[in-house]
C-alpha cells in the first residue's frame, strides 16, 4: 500500500516534533513505514518568500526547512534531508542559541539520516552535540537527563568498531562515564523501583566488556588509549589492570541484575539474568562458574513453564555474547533479506567455551565474493557465542547463521 501524505500537515507536523520529546516521536522517525510520495515544491517556495522578505535569518525558516527535510525523508532522499535539517538546525542555533533544547528534535532526526547514510562520524558528532545541548540544559537529578545519558551511552558502547573519527578508548571510556552519572541520579531518586535501573547496568557491562575485548586485541596505549609504539612492562601491566578493571566492573553490574530480578519475584527475568552472567563468566574463562549459573538458569526457566520451543531460543540458537538484555528472544528477530544485501550463511561448532570452530560457507550473495566471505569467516572465528545449554550444562553443538553485510546479526 502506498501513502501520500497531506503536504499541507507537515509544518504543523514540524512545529509538533520540535515541541515533544523524543520518545514520542521517535518510533515513527526511524520506523521503516511504506513509501511516500511528497511534493518539495511549495517547501521551497515558502522559503524563498521568508527569506526575501525577512532575511535568511528569520526564526520561521526553522519551520519550513524541517517540513522539507521530513518531505526529503519521507521520499527516501536522506542526502537532501540532511541538507534541509541542517539549515533546520542552523536557523534554530541562531535564534534560540547553541544548547537550546529545541534543537534535539532535529538532531535526532539527523542521527537517523546520517545512519541511513552510513555516515557514522557524522552519527558521532550529532551524539555528542546532543548530549552536551543535555548536560547544558537539564539537572543532572532530573529523569530527563537519565534518560539523555543512557542514548549516548548505548550509541558509544555500540558504535566503538566503527569509523566514527573518536578513538575506541576514548568512547567506551565516556559511555562509562554517562552510566555512572545516569547510576547515581537513579540510585539517588528511585533506586531499585526505578525501571531503568536494570537496562543502565546491563549498558555498563556491555561498555565494560567491549573496553576490555579492545583493550585485548589492540594495541593502544593503556593509559590515553592512543597509538604506540612497542610495549614495555608497564604497559602489559596498565594493559592487564584495565581488563581486570573492567571484568570486575561488568560482573558486579549483572549481579546486581540478578539481585534485583530475582527480588521481583519473576523468575523467567531472573532465569535470563542468570544466563547473561553465566555468558559473562565464560568470555572471561570462568567456565565452572559459568557452568553452575547456566544450569541454574535452564532449570528456573523450565520450572517457569518455558516450553521445550521456548528453552530452545534461549540456549540452542546462536546468540553472541556480547549483549545483555532481560528481553526474550523471538523467532521474527532475524532480519529480512532484500535482493540488494549482501550477506554470509555460515555453519560452524560452537564449542563449551563458546569458541568457533569448523566454519563452512553454506550460501552466500552476491556469489563468488571471495573479500566477503574471507570477512565472514574471520568475523565469526574471533566470535564468543553462548554454547548450546542442557540440563546438565554447555555442550557442543553444530549451528548456522547468517553474516549480513554490515553486520547485524552477530
Amino acid at each position: 500500500m502506498r501513502v501520500r501524505l497531506n503536504i499541507a500537515f507537515l509544518p504543523m507536523l514540524a512545529v509538533l516534533l520540535i515541541g515533544l520529546p523524543f520518545d514520542v516521536w521517535a518510533n515513527e522517525a526511524t520506523s521503516s513505514s511504506a513509501p511516500t510520495e511528497i511534493g518539495i515544491t511549495q517547501f521551497h517556495q515558502s522559503i524563498n518568500a521568508l527569506e526575501s522578505t525577512h532575511g535568511a535569518l528569520d526564526y520561521r525558516l526553522a519551520e519550513q526547512f524541517l517540513s522539507l527535510g521530513l518531505a526529503h525523508r519521507a521520499n527516501g532522499e536522506q542526502t537532501e534531508a540532511v541538507a534541509a535539517l541542517r539549515q533546520a538546525l542552523h536557523v534554530n542555533r541562531i535564534n534560540k542559541g547553541l544548547h537550546h533544547l529545541m534543537h534535539v528534535p532535529i538532531v535526532d532526526l539527523l542521527i537517523d539520516s546520517y545512519a541511513n547514510l552510513e555516515n557514522w562520524t557524522a552519527v558521532e558528532r550529532q551524539h555528542r552535540y546532543r548530549y552536551w545541548i543535555h548536560r547544558r540544559e537539564l539537572d543532572e537529578n532530573s529523569d530527563e537527563f537519565v534518560d539523555s545519558a543512557m542514548v549516548f551511552s548505548a550509541w558509544e558502547t555500540h558504535a566503538y568498531d566503527l569509523d566514527t573519527g573518536v578513538p575506541a578508548f576514548r568512547q567506551l571510556r565516556e559511555a562509562q562515564d554517562a552510566l555512572g552519572a545516569a547510576l547515581t541520579t537513579v540510585n539517588a531518586n528511585q533506586g531499585d523501583a526505578d525501571p531503568r535501573l536494570i537496562r543502565i547496568l546491563n549498558l555498563q557491562a556491555m561498555a565494560n566488556l567491549n573496553l576490555a575485548i579492545h583493550i585485548s586485541s589492540t594495541e593502544v596505549d593503556p593509559v590515553t588509549g592512543g597509538p604506540v609504539q612497542g610495549q614495555t612492562v608497564a604497559d602489559a601491566i596498565s594493559r592487564r589492570n584495565l581488563i581486570l578493571e573492567s571484568f570486575i566492573r561488568g560482573k558486579t553490574a549483572l549481579e546486581q541484575v540478578v539481585r534485583l530480578s530475582e527480588a521481583e519475584a519473576l523468575p523467567i527475568r531472573h532465569g535470563l539474568a542468570l544466563a547473561n552472567l553465566a555468558d559473562w563468566e565464560l568470555i572471561f574463562d570462568r567456565a565452572h562458574s559459568s557452568t553452575r549459573n547456566y544450569r541454574r538458569a535452564y532449570e528456573l526457566l523450565e520450572s517457569a513453564g518455558l516450553s521445550t520451543e521456548e528453552l530452545a531460543l534461549e540456549f540452542e540458537e546462536p546468540r553472541k555474547m556480547t549483549q545483555f538484555t532481560l528481553r526474550r528472544r523471538t523467532h521474527d528477530e532475524a532480519p529480512a533479506i532484500s535482493n540488494d544485501v549482501a550477506y554470509v550463511m555460515a555453519s560452524f561448532t560452537v564449542t563449551l567455551t563458546g569458541h568457533v570452530r569448523n566454519v563452512k560457507v553454506v550460501e552466500a550473495h552476491p556469489a563468488g565474493n571471495d573479500r566477503m566471505i574471507r570477512k565472514a569467516r574471520a568475523a565469526l572465528r574471533d566470535a564468543r557465542f553462548r554454547p548450546r545449554i542442557k540440563g546438565e550444562g554447555p555442550v557442543e553443538a553444530p549451528a548456522t547463521i547468517r553474516y549480513i553485510f554490515p553486520d547485524v546479526s552477530i
